[in-house]
């Protein structure tokens, strides 16, 4: 009986330890479910966040040259609001000189876009793409004279003054019009010695003719077609292929938008988009452009021949 009895209680104790691992087990595998659970679900929410996110392109407007009217950095904002509402992705414009462009660029700062004036130097090493750039819209020379049908012929070095600009190429326009050696002012002093009377002509741009027209005052106008290196670009220079799509998307907007802009005074190659006296800058082919962004080298190559007034240089290294 004894031993029957010991029997019993052994069976009884090995089922009751097998029932204990068994709820133990199920309760460890409970916990696990419940801390484990929402991980993954968290995990899983924020690769959906992370892949829906919306892409933000930064652009930085470099203004290389005096525009008509308006802010570039402004009209290039507005499209980009636009091209959000439609595309899913956030445009910030940022304003910016062509020398702290370099300066952040060489730093390790690459915004996703670039919108710059022909000639600037520096950048050329970070654009990407099939497409170095694309030319959204463009300035022109002009000789300017208070006098109705003035007489263009007679400008010489002594009777014309020069907005020497703000990083433009004028000087080179200077010596294909044989007015080397005239008088160079900043912008807004040239068109004042204009109307002073001290010089007859002015060598300018469209914004001077807007200058003219703010003033109310009569004026003759002669493009210049000698030479033109006011064109404002954009390229690419984000590595990120995503952002490389979407910037490509972007571009395409601004393009398709250039009948807007005479909002800042300036021109689009192939389109007519004034009837006043800015009519006259449109359409036209010019002999001698510098269209792209430049090397060091080049650029200071470029600058030595305009010093040393070489003609035939300056043709050979924009050609």
């Amino acid at each position: 009986m004894y031993f029957m009895a010991v029997k019993l209680i052994k069976y009884t104790m090995s089922e009751y330890k097998k029932r204990l691992i068994y709820r133990i087990f199920t309760f460890s595998v409970c916990i696990c479910i419940m801390i484990a659970a929402p991980l993954i679900m968290f995990t899983k929410d924020n690769k959906v966040t992370a892949d829906d996110e919306p892409t933000v392109l930064s652009v930085w407007q470099i203004d290389n040259f005096e525009g008509g009217r308006g802010s570039r950095a402004s009209y290039l904002q507005n499209i980009g609001n636009d091209f959000s509402k439609s595309g899913g992705c956030y445009v910030t414009v940022t304003q910016i000189t062509a020398d702290a462009a370099v300066e952040n660029l060489t730093g390790g700062t690459i915004p996703d876009l670039i919108s710059y004036g022909a000639g600037t130097e520096g950048l050329e090493r970070y654009i990407v793409g099939d497409n170095p750039f694309y030319c959204w819209c463009n300035g022109g020379y002009c000789l300017l004279s208070l006098e109705q049908n003035a007489d263009f012929s007679k400008a010489n070095a002594e009777n014309t003054v020069i907005n020497e600009g703000t990083g433009n190429k004028v000087k080179a326009c200077a010596l294909f019009l044989n007015l080397n050696g005239a008088d160079c002012v900043q912008p807004t002093a040239a068109y004042v010695k204009l109307i002073n009377g001290e010089y007859k002509y002015l060598l300018g741009t469209q914004r001077d003719i807007f200058r003219l027209k703010t003033r109310g005052l009569q004026f003759s106008v002669m493009p210049v077609t000698e030479f033109n290196d006011l064109y404002q670009n954009i390229s690419i220079t984000t590595q990120n292929t995503k952002k490389c799509a979407v910037a490509e998307k972007f571009i395409e907007k601004l393009l398709l938008q250039s009948n807007n802009i005479s909002k800042i005074g300036l021109f689009k190659e192939g389109q007519n988009l004034y009837d006043d006296e800015l009519h006259v800058m449109e359409g036209l082919n010019y002999n001698i452009t510098l269209k792209t962004p430049l090397s060091g080298n080049t650029k200071n190559e470029l600058d030595e021949a305009i010093l040393n007034s070489d003609i035939n240089l300056i043709k050979n290294l924009l050609n």
